[in-house]
């Protein structure tokens, strides 16, 4: 078998054939579909309050269960798809998830509710998606900036070809039936993706994106548990690894508040819910731009200054809101504060590659998922309470505002990744099989 056709770069092209493609589109299309009923929560909330005479206090606190549950499952899903493969962890979630959509359907009470929303989907969406971006880093030894842009675009498309899609459908078939058809269509789709996934290149026996000549070789296995754990030991001793979760948490709450009660304000100055839902479009559909550039621009430009830029890019045109009564202001903060939401995220990736370099990454992402999880459960929390008690939303767009401000201070103060923060996991890892096998041969 030839270099090339083992999957190694010719050392000239940033872009060639290679099965890491494939991964890269089956890890967006399982962000789009897994997350389209998650990121549309908003074209249910004036659906259950009618039905049902719920609060949106009471509504908005199972969107707050359903992401505090997966913050805190986040970290053992990461640890799962170390240790298991992502593969294995995707079916799972996958399985929970079409339980918990028909469950869902069917409730009749706040605590039915909270159980089949909160607590099922809550840990499927973070088995099946917490093990997706530490397994597409290690299908890319370079360029990992490029694929990550591609993955980051997907979550802005997924919103919005979804939410004005699930809009529709709850206008036209009712909240339950959207729930059904939804489960059993996503279901279908994730399934197919997972069949054709792979885990590693050594799966496809290719050689990880951006591989050259003389390059010391990755691992074509599952990282040995012992030396596993030593690594996560490694990370927790730095402090990146605890603010990287705690700037994660600030950003989710930055636009948590305004992913979920964006459309419930559009709906209050006037506008009807599919209209209202296309105010979400619009913001999802310009965030795509800046999430599919970001992680590139990170790798040229500096990922702390270009992270700094886009968080504040993300909290200053909140400001548009506090004139909700004006509906073209609703046009004018979807495209800018798209510009700031779509990069908000991109840097992620990148800054663990600087800080980690090739160790395995599930531990650590489930633990900044955590901190977005608990994020988001504020977020999209907030907004609930604050209009019960005010009849608007005006101080959750304070405290969306000051969190994505408090996100950039912190991403300032972040440690220079110009070097590693602990030690290079392909060095050990060949120290470490070097001595298992010298033992098992005495």
């Amino acid at each position: 078998m030839s270099q090339i056709t083992a999957g190694q770069s010719d050392g000239n092209r940033t872009f060639y054939k290679h099965y890491a493609w494939v991964i890269v589109i089956i890890i967006a299309g399982m962000q789009i579909v897994g997350t389209s009923i998650r990121m549309s929560f908003g074209a249910f909330v004036d659906p259950l309050e009618e039905q049902f005479g719920w609060s949106q206090g009471n509504i908005s606190t199972t969107y707050a269960i359903c992401s505090i549950v997966t913050a805190v499952v986040s970290p053992w899903a990461g640890n799962l798809g170390d240790r298991y493969g992502a593969k294995k962890a995707m079916l799972a979630g996958v399985g929970l998830f079409f339980v918990g959509m028909l469950a869902t359907a069917f409730v009749k009470e706040y605590w039915h509710f909270w159980v089949t929303y909160g607590v099922v989907l809550g840990v499927a969406q973070a088995i099946f998606l917490v093990p997706l971006i530490p397994a597409a880093m290690i299908w890319f030894r370079r360029h990992l900036g490029l694929a990550m842009g591609l993955i980051m675009a997907s979550w802005g498309l997924g919103p919005a070809l979804a939410t004005p899609l699930v809009a529709f459908m709850v206008e036209e078939i009712g909240w339950q039936n959207s729930f059904i058809y939804i489960g059993v269509i996503s279901t279908l789709l994730m399934l197919i993706m997972i069949f054709v996934f792979r885990n590693r290149p050594a799966d496809k026996s290719l050689v990880a994106y951006g591989t050259l000549e003389g390059d010391p070789p990755l691992s074509e296995k599952a990282p040995p548990l012992e030396l596993l754990n030593e690594f996560k030991g490694h990370m927790k001793r730095t402090a990146a690894y605890w603010n990287l979760s705690s700037i994660h948490f600030l950003g989710c709450v930055g636009h948590a508040v305004i992913l979920i009660w964006i459309i419930p304000m559009a709906t209050d100055s006037g506008m009807t819910l599919v209209r209202a839902s296309m105010i979400f479009t619009l913001m999802s559909g310009v965030s795509i731009l800046t999430r599919l550039t970001t992680p590139v621009l990170c790798e040229r430009y500096g990922v702390r200054s270009v992270m700094t830029i886009f968080y504040v890019l993300q909290g200053a045109p909140v400001i548009f809101l506090f004139w909700g009564d004006v509906q073209m202001a609703f046009y004018l903060f979807a495209v800018t504060f798209g510009i700031g939401y779509g990069g908000e995220t991109g840097g992620f990736p990148i800054l663990n590659r600087k800080y980690f370099g090739h160790a395995p990454m599930g531990g650590a992402h489930g633990f900044q998922m955590l901190g977005a999880g608990i994020g988001m459960a504020l977020g999209g929390w907030v907004g609930g309470p604050v209009y019960d008690i005010f009849g608007n939303y005006n101080w959750a767009l304070v405290v969306s505002i000051v969190a994505s401000i408090g996100g950039a201070v912190s991403i300032v103060l972040l440690e220079n990744p110009a070097k590693l923060l602990i030690p290079d996991w392909q060095k050990s890892e060949e120290d470490f099989n070097r001595m298992s096998a010298s033992n098992s041969a005495d």
